[in-house]
This record gives C-alpha cells, structure tokens and sequence, in this order.
C-alpha cells in the first residue's frame, strides 16, 4: 500500500514515517508534502492510496487539500492526524468521507491501528474490484457466445420469427437491419491467430455493431448491423474489407478473400445477404483476380457452375468427419444456392444424387445404412430442408458411432500427450490437430470416454502434478504454478482451491503436518 504523509512539522513527518516503516511491511511511503498545495501535487504525481494528512498548515489546509483532491482520485483514503479536537473539524472531515481522525501527539498503537484497517478496506475493495472484473468478463464472453449462436441459427434457418423476437430481446443492439461479410483465409496455417488478428483490426477500425460467427471450413461469416443509409454504409463496408484484404497481405504475406452481401432488413433479408456475401468470397476466390467485393450480376452463374462439384465435396468431407453442425451449413447453403438458379423439381433431383452418394460412401465404410425417405415428394422448399435435415441426422449419427470405434486408440493417444505436456498452455485445437480428429469431433469423444471436458482433465493433470511437487519444501508455490503450466500465481490458487477445498498454502501445511 502507498502513503503520502503530509504534515508542516518535519519532525512530524519523520515520526510517522519510522512508525510505518518499523511496524507496517506492507507499507511504503512514497512522497512526503509540507502544506495543503504540496500535498494536491503529490497526489497527482504519485496516486498514493493513503493520506496521512493534518489540518492546519499554512496556504491550504487539510480539509481544503482533501476536497480538491477527490475531485481527481475519488477512491484515495484520508486519515487526519490534527491537534485540533473540535466537532466542527470532525464533521467537515466526515463530509469528505474521511473515516479516521487522530489526535495529536499520536499513539504508535493508534496509527498502526488506523493504518491497517484502511489497509484492510483497501484490500476489501480490490477484491470486489477484481470480483467485478472477473464477472464483467464473464457476462462478456456469454454475450459473444450467445451471438454467435444467434448467428448461426440465423445462418442455418432455423429460428421463427417468434423466436427472432425473443432474440432481439438478448442483444443491447438494433438487429433489424445489417449486411455479412465472409472471409476466406488462405489454406494451411493458424487460422485462430488469423481469426484473432481480424478481431483486432474490426476494433479498431470498424465503425459499427457486429458479430463473428465461427469458422468452417476456413470461411468466418461477420454480421455487420447499422442504421445509417445504405448509399453511405456499403462504401464504408467495402473500404473495411479492401483495408483488411491489404493489412493481411502486408502482415502475413498470404492473400485474404472477402465476399460483401447487400444491406438487408429482417430475417429473410438477413439470410440472403449471407448466402451473397459466400457466393461472392467463393468467386473471387476462384478468378484470383479481385479480392474482395460484391457479386458481379454477370459472374453468377458462372459461380454457381464452378462451385457446385466443390459444394459436393466439402459436404461429403464434413459428413466424413461426423460433423453434424458443420455439414448441416454447408447441405443448406448449398440448397438456397442451387434454388437461386434452378428450377424446384432440378433442385429436388440433385438432392436425391447428392444423398444416394453419401450412401454409398457409408456403405464403403462398411456401415450398414438404408434411407427411409426420398426428395420426389417434397412440395417446398423448406419441406425439403427439413428431410435433408433429418437424413444428415441419420447419416452423421451412423458415421459418429463407427468413428468412435475407429478413433478410440486416436483418444487414448491424446490423453498421452496431454500427461506428457500439461506443462505447456495446451489447447483442444492442438491436442485434436495431434490426433487427427477434428476439433469439434475430438471435444465429443474426449468426454464421452473419460466422462470430463478436455479442459477439466488438464486442470485435473495439473492439480495432481502440483501436489506431488508440493512435497519438496524447496520448492516454492510460485515456482510450482509454473511447473505445471500456470501463469499466473492467484488464477492457479483459485483452482486449485476449488478443486482441493483448500488453498495452495493451506495444502501444504497440512502435507508436512502429516508427514
């Protein structure tokens, strides 16, 4: 804790702080003032957290200097150290929300005294500060949750318009009128850290309301929302994805793709910006030639024969992958898509293709699997939505069951390797990059077979690993948080209080009481 004294007696001064210094370790005065203008400049320059101050001295008094000095450190504490016994004093003090008045000549034991217990509310409200921080991140990072779940119902059509009214009641922002972006990283390489660079970037240059969904198959969806009009908004949004196609280039010397949908209002409109802002990403991504835009009118269905064999083929590679969410994206789009330049009754056929092949690729697989229900008697779109939905259900459901077969050794293998690095800021990417399973995948197989999160068996490694290293007395418990891939001394005693019932230190003493 930080202490300012302030005092017009010299002698005074020193006394306090010897006292301070001799009894309070924890203490430390930092800046000493003579008057009421000396103790505002101190404030200033050096924030102590505690003032010891006296009333009367020449220029500014005491009570002068505190009320000029709230009005820039409100949170700064006050203890007065007067001659002057007056209730007159004390209640203009208590008025400045000073809470401890000394007389003058001070006890040793009543400073002390004094000192710690504003040590004592200092502490208090730190950690209530740091409670609330925690908490104000914590409702952060639900909120971005909750919007990206948003936005991928919207993006999969699943949500009513009864149910896109109870959204809108979620979010502190308007989602009635906004346009997608898509982008489209390179193949290969980090794409977290890519994703993490655009969220920088849209920090700081993005001059509305958005929301980032996740990304699949190396395609991130952002939607962007605003009120202004659309002959503004749309040079704005196209002058962001051309600065954010350059940067990346320049940072990273790889090429970024980005497809613009048009301005949209509601639910439908929503959705079909989306599904232009993909359309656009995939032809620019396949001429090479501009790398960011709006669908030009003569390119699309140009677009639409290049990418429908490419369609097929991401569905069948997610379908593979028994990656249930993830192949329901890609059936869909590809669906709207198709219906934007075909016929019902062609769209209906290509369907039926689509699903005898998927078939066959699960009977490859030596699944044995036989569909229930076909194409020709859908009589809408969304009829056969829905009937594509409940097939991949069947499909995805069969392919999860014969992976988990096949991937349990791939399972055990990375439970190996998390016993061997759990020292290291190990992640579920990496671990399910290691194996060979897709993250998603990975995640579901992890805790079906050993009934815990990827996360709570780390955390478990490293409890039980902390522990052990906690029988050497040479070792220090800072030392040990980072033996076992902590980085931080506090976060590592939350957990590891919550997970023993005690603390680090408290564990300890009873280890060696024991022994």
């Amino acid at each position: 804790m930080k202490i300012a004294v302030v005092d017009d007696e010299a002698l005074e001064r020193k006394a306090l702080q010897k006292m301070i210094r001799d009894h309070l370790p924890n203490m430390e005065v930092v800046a000493e003032a003579a008057n009421g203008r000396e103790a505002v400049e101190v404030a200033d320059e050096y924030n102590p957290d505690v003032m010891l101050i006296d009333i009367k001295m020449p220029g500014i008094d005491g009570l002068e200097a505190i009320e000029l000095i709230r009005r820039n450190h409100p949170d700064m504490k006050f203890i007065i150290v007067s001659a002057f016994d007056t209730f007159d004093y004390a209640k203009q003090a208590m008025r400045q929300g000073v809470k401890e008045y000394l007389l003058k000549p001070s006890r040793k034991e009543e400073v002390i005294s004094a000192l710690r217990r504003v040590y004592d509310e200092l502490m208090e409200e730190r950690k209530k500060e740091e409670e609330n921080k925690e908490l104000q991140q914590r409702v952060h990072q639900l909120q971005k949750l909750v919007e990206k779940e948003w936005l991928s119902v919207l993006m999969l059509e699943e949500v009513s318009s009864e149910e896109w009214k109870q959204w809108e009641t979620l979010f502190p922002f308007s989602i009635d009128s906004g346009m997608f972006m898509v982008i489209q990283f390179p193949s290969g390489g980090k794409k977290e850290v890519w994703k993490q660079w655009v969220e920088q970037v849209l920090l700081e240059k993005a001059a509305t309301y958005y929301v980032i969904g996740r990304i699949i198959d190396g395609q991130m969806p952002i939607l962007f929302f605003t009120d202004i009009p659309e002959k503004t908004w749309k040079p704005m949004i196209q002058s962001l994805a051309h600065d954010l196609v350059q940067q990346f280039e320049k940072q990273y010397e790889e090429t970024l793709y980005i497809g613009l949908g048009s301005p949209a209002s509601q639910l439908e409109g929503l959705r079909r910006s989306y599904y232009e802002a993909l359309a656009a990403v995939q032809y620019y991504a396949s001429q090479k030639k501009a790398k960011s835009g709006f669908l030009p009118k003569k390119a699309v269905l140009a677009s639409a024969a290049i990418d429908q064999t490419e369609r097929e083929k991401r569905l069948f590679d997610v379908v593979r992958e028994g990656d249930f969410q993830q192949a329901l994206t890609q059936c869909l789009s590809y669906i709207e898509e198709m219906a934007v330049h075909h016929p019902f009754h062609v769209v209906k056929q290509k369907m039926e293709e689509t699903f005898i092949l998927l078939g066959r690729m699960l009977t490859d697989f030596g699944i044995s699997y036989e569909r229930t229900t076909t194409f020709h008697s859908c009589s809408s779109l969304e009829k056969l939505k829905r009937t594509a939905t409940e097939q991949l259900q069947h499909m995805v459901h069969y392919i999860q069951a014969w992976r988990h077969q096949q991937a349990n050794g791939k399972i055990g293998k990375a439970k190996d390797y998390i016993d061997e690095h759990y020292h290291h800021p190990l992640t579920l990417e990496e671990v399910a990059e290691y194996v060979g399973i897709s993250p998603y995948y990975f995640s579901k197989l992890f805790k079906d077979r050993f009934g815990m999160t990827f996360i709570d068996y780390v955390t478990e490694v490293r409890i039980a690993r902390a522990k052990k290293e906690m029988a050497d007395p040479n070792k220090s418990l800072k030392e040990i948080c980072f033996l076992v891939g902590y980085n931080d001394p506090n976060y590592f005693s939350r957990v590891f209080k919550k997970h023993t019932g005690m603390s680090p230190t408290e564990y300890r003493k009873k280890l060696h009481f024991a022994t």
